[in-house]
């Protein structure tokens, strides 16, 4: 057992943060009584964005995937009285080499740190409100407008909006839904056409209409927050698509101005120009003069396909594992004398995908193979991933 002083600091609470934070809390219980970790996030809560094309139109199930974040790791407490982590609800404002400033105005000191701040999704596949009580109020009233509109666009066929089109229309049997996609083909490039051809075939069955090969021009300053209100849009081909209430499921923006003070405080390039941060193959950030600084998840600079929940928990877990191989070899202690090997990440793709399309259908790709038009499909993303869409998994990580 040690008594060094050691402190973390992890920025950034959903599926990578998540399980470092719980990770090195129990390295710290079992071993380290002096290793402290302090989350931060800019929500007091963490949303399981995979739930929202069910949220929209259940809900009570849309109240289910809002978890509470300052409790997270309070099982992992030695003494409860003088508690040895917290959480900080704000965002991160500045990063360097061995301390951040938070928008709050506070700073923390740290001998590792974790940027595990993701991807910004718009509403309602992401919730911008902060607290739980105000981002339920914000779920609900998506749920509302999407009930009370009458016509609905969803522009972007990547799997957000194949599944929220499917919820819509069977959740609503009638109501009117284009699906608008700018690619060939529905879905990642990079599974097979099949799963795309089942997805086209079984949204239109439940009425939804896909327009393929179609690129919409959407004005900078357009909303795009689930209110009712009727907009007209012109696409490539020179057709119009006229709703009342407009979903973005485009993909997702990445805010990192955060950086800004580490480049040009050290003179380094540290994000590629879409803002996604360079790391190395152990996840450490690309630079060796910042060995203590790991970036897991959809900030990173992984490739496009590697952005699933699935594949942050692997990051999670293995920069997890890295840091406990740095904290057991002493890193914090004596780095000129640190030469454990770390972990690498393989830069491997996701090759499965159980895409859910309304309550009774979907198609797949398991291992390479793909799973489109016929019945199987439907029978296997009902019992994967349709009926909670991987909340109760979710939900023991705070239990």
């Amino acid at each position: 057992m040690s008594s060094r002083d050691i402190h973390v600091v992890v920025v950034g609470i959903s599926t990578a943060g998540v399980k470092i934070s719980k990770a090195l809390a129990a390295l710290g219980k079992a071993d380290y009584p002096n290793l402290h970790i302090t989350m931060v996030d800019k929500n007091a809560y963490y949303f399981h964005a995979i739930g929202a094309p069910l949220a929209i139109v259940n809900p009570a199930y849309g109240k289910s995937i809002l978890f509470p974040l300052k409790d997270l790791l309070q099982s992992y407490e030695t003494d409860p009285q003088t508690p040895k982590h917290k959480f900080i609800h704000a965002s991160l404002a500045s990063v360097d080499k061995t301390s951040v400033v938070l928008s709050n105005g506070e700073t923390l000191s740290f001998d590792y740190l974790v940027l595990a701040t993701g991807a910004a999704n718009k509403t309602p596949a992401n919730i911008f409100e902060s607290s739980v009580e105000k981002a339920q109020a914000q779920l609900y009233k998506v749920y509302e407008n999407i009930k009370s509109a009458t016509n609905i666009l969803i522009i972007g066929g990547g799997a957000v909006g194949v599944e929220m089109a499917g919820e819509i229309a069977s959740a609503y049997p009638g109501k009117p839904i284009t699906l608008v996609h700018s690619a060939d083909r529905l879905l990642p490039l990079h599974f097979k056409r099949g799963i795309s051809n089942g997805a086209v075939y079984k949204l239109e069955k439940l009425g939804v209409k896909v327009v393929l090969n179609e690129k919409i021009d959407i004005p900078k300053d357009t909303m795009f927050d689930c209110t009712v209100r009727k907009l007209s849009f012109r696409g490539s081909s020179g057709a119009v698509y006229e709703s009342d209430l407009q979903i973005l499921a485009t993909g997702t923006q990445l805010h990192t101005e955060y950086m800004e003070t580490l480049e040009s405080k050290y003179g380094a390039t540290l994000r590629e120009p879409n803002g996604a941060i360079k790391v190395m193959s152990t996840l450490q950030l690309a630079d060796d003069r910042f060995q203590n600084i790991f970036v897991p998840g959809d900030v990173n600079n992984q490739p496009a396909g590697a952005k699933y929940a699935f594949i942050a928990a692997e990051q999670g877990q293995l920069v997890a594992d890295n840091l406990i191989t740095m904290i057991k070899g002493g890193f914090d202690k004596d780095k000129p004398v640190f030469k454990v090997a770390l972990k690498e990440w393989s830069g491997k793709l996701m090759e499965s995908i159980v895409v859910p399309i309304g309550r009774s259908m979907g198609v797949a790709q398991i291992f390479g193979i793909a799973m489109g038009k016929s019945a199987f499909p439907d029978i296997l993303v009902r019992n994967v991933k349709s009926k909670d869409y991987f909340r109760s998994h979710a939900a023991t990580s705070f239990s």
